[in-house]
């Protein structure tokens, strides 16, 4: 199966442009679907369009960095056209003819969808639907022999100073350092070739504070304009966390969470975590002091708030995109919470248990954000099942039905956000009065 490829092969013309000499039968391949077949006013049809190369590849180096790095900031973002001009190859058009193509990160991996599309003016219709997601180093493989492709034929055609080639050549010879900062300033949609300085001044100044993880996790969920507020927020969160009372990981030591399977969805693997974790430590998922009990065994305070009020009406503005943090070392962890209702700690609270439990290392920073990314849907996901199970839910409802009043009892007794309870039954099938 060929989960992603673009190649060009090149048609040969006169004239000494980048246009000319680029001029390409090109070819994109998603999920075994060409997403570049077309059909024209005649009804012929072809996998192959015939543009010049030159735009596409230009438009890929420009946006590299957030190519391979910009999420959506949260699961209801709207796709709007900044966020499009640099995840969609509609913006790569330059007057020629595109599929419909998005390539958007979800954290370690990549989602490529493309659908169908009219485009009026060349008379032509796009018909394949695709959709995949892939690892990073797959997309980047492909894009990066594809840019390189089209600079290397200008350079045999002789077509020398262009922007593409001057770019290209900057990010081909970053270094892994320079390469760490970079994938920063792409996390938060910015070149970091053209990057603000007081926002450069930042990642700096907060890479040795809060580490390259952290740092990553921070840039994948604020917007360049929320990043200085939300980098003091994050600065907060680990702080918090260094005087935080330590919490245990010791229960979790014969227990494996599940494994990352890019072809379903994030949620799943949330999901499935909880209902291993609960069987093995011998919780029902019927039990109202579920999720009490779990905070009990990780030795996990809730209650208590982990921050001053004062920091946390400094706060109050940006925690949608970062509401915690936590500390993994070896199986001792440390957990911070931001959110003055303990019906959020709670849920984030849950949260670190999975972001600790799923470190990728013995030691390891971690923030709890809403970013779109697969990590934190799970986490999330993971929160959601342990403080609102399913079953419990299933039980509760009367005809497959759970009543406003019904919602905000059963949120009273699990101690959770009734918003929380509402999202769990919808998500599982489970009708729901009026939210």
């Amino acid at each position: 199966m060929s989960e992603f490829s673009i190649s060009a092969a090149w048609i040969l013309q006169e004239g000494r442009n980048e246009a000319d000499a680029t001029l390409s039968s090109l070819l994109i391949e998603v999920a075994d679907r060409f997403v570049t077949e077309y059909v024209d006013r005649k009804r012929a049809t072809s996998k192959n369009i015939q543009i010049p190369a030159y735009y596409l590849a230009e438009w890929i180096a420009e946006n590299w960095w957030p190519l391979l790095w910009e999420p959506r900031k949260t699961e209801d973002e709207g796709e709007d056209a900044a966020f499009l001009s640099r995840h969609s190859l509609l913006a790569a058009q330059h007057g020629y003819a595109l599929p419909k193509l998005k390539i958007v990160p979800l954290g370690k991996s990549i989602e490529l969808s493309a659908s169908p599309r009219e485009a009026e003016l060349a008379h032509v219709k796009f018909v394949n639907r695709a959709q995949i997601l892939c690892p990073r180093e797959l997309v980047e493989e492909q894009l990066r022999k594809f840019v390189q492709a089209v600079v290397d034929r200008l350079h045999a055609a002789r077509v020398t100073g262009t922007w593409l080639q001057d770019t290209w050549t900057l990010i081909s010879e970053t270094d892994e350092d320079e390469a760490q900062f970079c994938r920063f300033a792409g996390a938060l949609g910015l070149s970091p070739y053209d990057i603000d300085d007081g926002i450069a001044g930042i990642i700096e100044r907060l890479q040795p504070l809060l580490g390259d993880r952290s740092l990553l996790d921070l840039c994948l969920a604020a917007s360049p304009e929320q990043f200085p507020a939300v980098a003091k927020v994050a600065e907060q969160a680990l702080e918090i966390v260094r005087n935080a009372p330590t919490s245990t990981l010791s229960p979790l030591e014969s227990i494996a969470p599940p494994k990352e399977i890019l072809s379903l969805p994030a949620h799943r693997r949330g999901t499935q975590a909880a209902h291993i974790l609960r069987k093995r430590l011998g919780i029902s998922d019927t039990d109202l002091r579920g999720a009490s009990r779990i905070f009990d065994i990780f030795n996990i305070d809730t209650a208590t708030q982990t921050v001053s009020a004062k920091t946390v009406s400094d706060v109050t503005n940006e925690e949608a995109a970062v509401t915690g943090a936590v500390v993994r070392d070896n199986n001792v962890m440390r957990v911070g919470l931001l959110q003055q209702k303990e019906t959020k700690r709670r849920f984030a609270g849950a949260r670190a248990i999975f972001s600790a439990w799923t470190a990728e290392g013995p030691t390891e920073r971690r923030l709890l954000t809403s970013a779109d990314t697969r990590d934190q849907q799970a986490n999330r996901a993971f929160a959601a099942e342990l403080t609102a199970p399913r079953a419990l839910i299933e039980k509760r409802a009367k005809g497959g039905r759970l009543s406003q009043s019904g919602i905000f009892d059963l949120a009273a007794e699990l101690q959770i956000s009734a918003d929380v309870v509402a999202k769990q039954a919808h998500n599982n099938n489970i009708r729901v009065a009026r939210f």
